[in-house]
C-alpha cells in the first residue's frame, strides 16, 4: 500500500537522527535502517517490521483517507512548537508568581527573568545580596513522575558519572553554588508534576536539612569530581552547598491549562497589598504581570551589563508592581521612608479610600506624607501627653475614620470634619504640638490600622 510521506521527510529524518532509539532497537540489521530511509525518500512502504512500531506509524500514516483532506483530517507531524510555548508560559507564570513576593517587603526585592537561569530572585540579607535560582520543568502528562535519573543524573544501578550529574537539572542548579559562592541562596527545581517516591524522599530530606539520605551521600561523594576544577572543597563546604538544593514538585499552577495560577496570584495580591480584585480586574492585572515577565525575558542584552543595566533590562522590582497595581509610587516612598513595614499595604489602603472620596493623585501623596508624620508624632508624644487626653483624641480620629470608611464622606467632607476637630482642640494644651495636617495623618493611620486587621 502506498504511503504519503514525501511532505513529512524532514520530521522522519529528525526522528532518525535525534530520536531514533526506538527505531534502532527494532532494526536488527543496518540494512533495515537503510530500507526505512529509502522508503521515506521514494514514497514507498517501509519494511513490515517497522509498522509494528507506534513511532514509525505516526510518521508514515496510511493514505486510506479522502483524496482532498482538510487540514484537520491529517494529523500534524510536528507539535514541538506548541510544547515549547507551553513550557515558556510555565516559566513566565512561575516568575510572575515569584514577583508577588516583592509586595511583602520582607527580603525579596527583585526578580530577574531568564537570566543565569529560568528566573532568579534577589534577596537582601543585612545589606548583602543573595540570589535564589529557579529552573522550571513541566510535563503534559500529569501522571508523570520525575526520578533520580531525570533530575539528579544518577543511574539506577552502577557508579554515578560526573558528566551525567553535571548535565542534569540539579547539576546545573548546584553549579550556581560554586560560581556564586556566598551570594548563592537556594537553588530550586520547580515542576508541575510530582516526584517519584525515591526522589520525594530526597526532597523531604533536603528541606529538613537531613543530608544522611543515601542518594544525597552519593552527590556529596561526587561533588568535587563533578563541579570543582581546582582545589577540592572540604566536606563541610560540600554539604553546605548541597543543602541549598530544593526539589519542589506538584505545583499545579505551572500547568498551562490550570486555573490555579489566577486564584493563587489574586490571593497573594490581596494578602500583601489589600487590593481586593474583581474577576475582570484580576485577569487584567495578572495578564499584565505575565506580559511584563515575558518582555523582560526577551529583551536583548548588552555585551557588558552593569547591575543597573541588568535591573532595568531583565529585572522586575517594586516600582513595576506598583505601576501594574495602580498604587502611587510617591505615597509608597513616603511610607517606606517613614519606616512603615507594610508600606505597600498602607499605600494601597490610603489610595483606595482617598480615590473613592474624590482625592487627586497629588493629594494622595500629600496625605501619605502626613500619615508618616502622625506616626512619628504619636511615638514621641505618647508618654508626655496625659493618657486621658490622648485616648480622647484617638477616639475622635477613629470616629471620623469610621464615617469615612463607611462611604459617607467625600474628601471635602473629610476636610470639614478635621477642621471641626481642630477648632475644638485649638484651646487645649495638646494643640500646641498638633496641626490640621497631622490630624489628617491621624485619620489615615486609624484607617490603615482598621483595614489591615
Amino acid at each position: 500500500m502506498p504511503f504519503h510521506v514525501a511532505a513529512q521527510q524532514p520530521s522522519v529524518f529528525v526522528a532518525l537522527r535525534t530520536k531514533s532509539n526506538n527505531v534502532r532497537q527494532i532494526a536488527s540489521r543496518t540494512s533495515d535502517l537503510y530500507r526505512l530511509r529509502a522508503a521515506v525518500r521514494y514514497n514507498a512502504a517501509p519494511p513490515a517490521k517497522f509498522l509494528k512500531n507506534k513511532a514509525v506509524r505516526k510518521l508514515v500514516p496510511e493514505s486510506d483517507g479522502p483524496e482532498n483532506p482538510t487540514l484537520s483530517e491529517v494529523g500534524p507531524t510536528e507539535v514541538c512548537g506548541r510544547d515549547t510555548i507551553a513550557r515558556y508560559r510555565a516559566q513566565f507564570r512561575a516568575a510572575a508568581y515569584a514577583c508577588l513576593e516583592i509586595l511583602k517587603g520582607e527580603g525579596i526585592d527583585r526578580v530577574y527573568c531568564d537570566y543565569a537561569d529560568d528566573f532568579v530572585c534577589r534577596e537582601r540579607q543585612d545589606g548583602t545580596r543573595i540570589y535564589h535560582f529557579y529552573q522550571v520543568k513541566t510535563k503534559g502528562k500529569l501522571n508523570f513522575q520525575w526520578g533520580k535519573g531525570d533530575v539528579l543524573g544518577l543511574p539506577k544501578r552502577g557508579s554515578p558519572k560526573p558528566e551525567k550529574i553535571l548535565n542534569s537539572f540539579a547539576g546545573k542548579l548546584l553549579m550556581h553554588t560554586v560560581r556564586f559562592k556566598n551570594s548563592c541562596g537556594n537553588v530550586v527545581f520547580l515542576t508541575n508534576v510530582y516526584l517519584d517516591d525515591e526522589l520525594d524522599g530526597v526532597s523531604a530530606a533536603l528541606a529538613s536539612g537531613d543530608l544522611s539520605h543515601q542518594i544525597i551521600k552519593l552527590i556529596i561523594e561526587n561533588f568535587n569530581s563533578t563541579f570543582v576544577s581546582g582545589a577540592p572543597f572540604g566536606d563541610d563546604v560540600v554539604r553546605e552547598k548541597i543543602s541549598r538544593l530544593r526539589l519542589n514538585g506538584g505545583n499545579s499552577y505551572l500547568h498551562p491549562h490550570s486555573e490555579d495560577f489566577e486564584a493563587l496570584a489574586r490571593e497573594a495580591i490581596f494578602k500583601y497589598s489589600e487590593v481586593d480584585l474583581q474577576n475582570t480586574e484580576s485577569q487584567e492585572i495578572i495578564k499584565n504581570l505575565v506580559s511584563l515577565v515575558e518582555s523582560k525575558s526577551s529583551t536583548k542584552l548588552l555585551a557588558d551589563l552593569t547591575e543597573e543595566d541588568l535591573d532595568r533590562v531583565a529585572g522586575i522590582g517594586i516600582a513595576d508592581l506598583l505601576d501594574i497595581l495602580s498604587i502611587s509610587k510617591g505615597a509608597y516612598d513616603f511610607l517606606v521612608s517613614g519606616g512603615d513595614p507594610k508600606a505597600v499595604k498602607s499605600a494601597s489602603i490610603i489610595q483606595r479610600k482617598l480615590k473613592k472620596a474624590g482625592a487627586s493623585e497629588q493629594i494622595i501623596e500629600y496625605c501619605s506624607k502626613w500619615k508618616v508624620e502622625w506616626d512619628v508624632w504619636l511615638r514621641e508624644k505618647r508618654h508626655p501627653i496625659p493618657e486621658y487626653e490622648l485616648n480622647t483624641l484617638l477616639d475622635k480620629l477613629n470616629a471620623i475614620q469610621n464615617d469615612w470608611s463607611g462611604g459617607r464622606l467625600k474628601f471635602s467632607d473629610l476636610q470639614s470634619s478635621i477642621n471641626t476637630l481642630w477648632d475644638a482642640l485649638s484651646k487645649t494644651e495638646i494643640a500646641g504640638t498638633l496641626s490640621r495636617e497631622l490630624l489628617m495623618g491621624g485619620v489615615l493611620s486609624a484607617l490603615v490600622k482598621s483595614e489591615a486587621q
